[in-house]
């Protein structure tokens, strides 16, 4: 099953082309590396593709559901609010910077969106929230305040959050780049085992381990477009294009 189809999209900013005619197909259970320099459009397509940000044109289908189309005037038109509300509860977003309340307890970070989104009950909302917390390794945490966490510990409140809405893909823009290497370790271990469990996740990302180990396939962006994608072992280990053997060369001499 295609859990998410992109064709032709573009977006700029003024006259700042930033996504130039991006398409790609993600299958349920895969799991896609997107890596690329910075400024290569990496963060605004998972903006675009999570609805925080509106595209000029192309065409994005969720689960079967339309989210946007090109029209005969070639302008993006985007199905009713009603459709993608239910499209924005299939997808779980997991920032570079966490995005925790600051006021509101871990359980309560956990928790506010099923109770007021999916209106849930409470009970089962809270029920959800201490099982994915023992899946972090946070079980312990529950009535801490963000300030009283680490980095690594934040970032894996914010997965859990996430997860809490029972999303059919996950995306991930930089979820390691504020830790340190110990820190992200942490946060590389629960993605790992959200591969295994066959959870479709786009994650982009600079960690080139986890791509390595970890994606189905490895997209590769440059100039707000995709340069090349394959396996793994193929775009990092042995690409066709230039530019990735370049970006590829200069990550190992670093």
């Amino acid at each position: 099953m295609i859990m998410l189809e992109v064709k032709g999209l573009h977006k700029s900013f003024d006259s700042n082309k930033v996504l130039n005619d991006i398409s790609f197909k993600v299958e349920k259970g895969e799991v896609v590396a997107v890596i690329g320099p910075s400024g290569s459009g990496k963060s605004t397509l998972l903006r675009c593709l999570t609805l925080l940000e509106r595209v000029d044109r192309g065409t994005i289908v969720v689960a079967g559901d339309e989210m946007v189309r090109t029209n005969s005037e070639n302008y993006a038109v985007y199905a009713p609010e009603s459709s993608l509300k239910k499209i924005r509860l299939r997808m779980g977003m997991v920032f570079q910077d966490y995005n925790l309340f600051p006021h509101f307890s871990v359980l309560r970070n956990i928790t506010e969106a099923p109770i007021h989104v999916a209106r849930i009950s409470k009970e089962e909302a809270e029920e959800r929230a201490f099982e994915l917390l023992k899946k972090m390794g946070l079980e312990d945490k529950a009535d801490a305040y963000p300030y009283q966490l680490s980095g690594g510990q934040s970032q894996r409140v914010a997965i859990a959050r996430a997860l809490a809405m029972n999303p059919d893909i996950l995306f991930f823009d930089e979820p390691t780049s504020a830790l340190d290497p110990e820190l992200t370790g942490e946060v590389l271990k629960v993605m790992r085992t959200l591969a295994e469990e066959r959870m479709t996740m786009v994650v982009v990302t600079h960690e080139m381990g986890f791509a390595r180990e970890v994606a189905d396939r490895v997209i590769f962006m440059d100039k707000g477009q995709i340069v090349e994608e394959g396996k793994p072992q193929v775009v990092l280990c042995n690409p066709s294009n230039d530019r990735t053997r370049a970006f590829i060369k200069g990550l190992s001499e670093r």
